[in-house]
């Protein structure tokens, strides 16, 4: 890499960690290119230069900080170990993260929450040019998921009787939602700087009880299947 890629690469950096933490702190709808290019140290024609409008560099600071983020996540247990992994422990390790994100990466779901509010409210965000970056830093967590799903399938170790999508809706989008509702204060009743760790893990608890199959059938399974051994072992006998 030469040192004018290099310097280009250190100034879109900065861009997007100072229009990260500007956005955290004051929302995106009321921040100006100008205050992001000033707390920057770079240019307002710059910033344009790289984003030529605030909805580019929302997207852009998106895709980035989630990127981060599952990189870092892909680290500690990598896509490729899904299928060695029973899919429960996989659903259980996802959703702790979820929670270690509430603990530890506040600011994320802040983020988050402030652009999907953004986005939902600019005009032809949605199409596919401006969002492919964003979609492509979720191909991770996709993938994840869908594999998640189909080893349950195969293992049986959580229920599949319902359709992926509502797995997704009322799993992981539900944990997600609650720590971030939590990490913004926008549970009613809520406090500032008060850990509400216990209550995302009650939340957790609740959806693993959700996903469990059934006791019973597990139990009539086990019997059916030794009742068949049985009958197998009877006949060649």
């Amino acid at each position: 890499m030469g040192k004018q890629e290099e310097s280009k690469n250190k100034k879109n950096e900065k861009i997007i960690n100072t229009a990260f933490r500007i956005f955290v702190e004051k929302k995106i709808e009321p921040v100006s290119i100008t205050e992001i290019a000033e707390k920057a140290g770079v240019g307002r024609a710059t910033v344009f230069r790289y984003y030529p409008t605030k909805v580019d560099l929302a997207i852009a600071v998106c895709s980035a900080k989630w990127k981060e983020y599952l990189d870092e996540l892909d680290a500690k247990r990598p896509i490729a170990s899904v299928k060695d992994i029973p899919a429960i422990d996989r659903l259980i390790f996802t959703l702790d993260s979820y929670i270690d994100m509430y603990q530890n990466h506040k600011d994320l779901l802040q983020y988050n929450e402030n652009f999907n509010h953004f986005v939902s409210h600019s005009g032809g965000v949605e199409t596919a040019g401006m969002m492919a970056d964003f979609q492509a830093s979720l191909y991770s967590v996709d993938t994840r998921l869908h594999m998640m799903y189909k080893r349950a399938q195969e293992d049986h170790t959580f229920r599949t009787d319902i359709p992926e999508e509502e797995f997704m809706r009322v799993t992981v989008h539900t944990m997600m939602t609650a720590c971030a509702y939590y990490a913004g204060g926008f549970i009613w009743g809520s406090k500032n700087n008060k850990d509400y760790t216990p209550e995302l893990l009650r939340v957790k608890e609740m959806i693993l009880n959700y996903m469990k199959v059934n006791a019973w059938k597990k139990e009539i399974r086990s019997i059916c299947e030794q009742v068949l051994w049985i009958l197998f072992y009877d006949a060649i006998s």
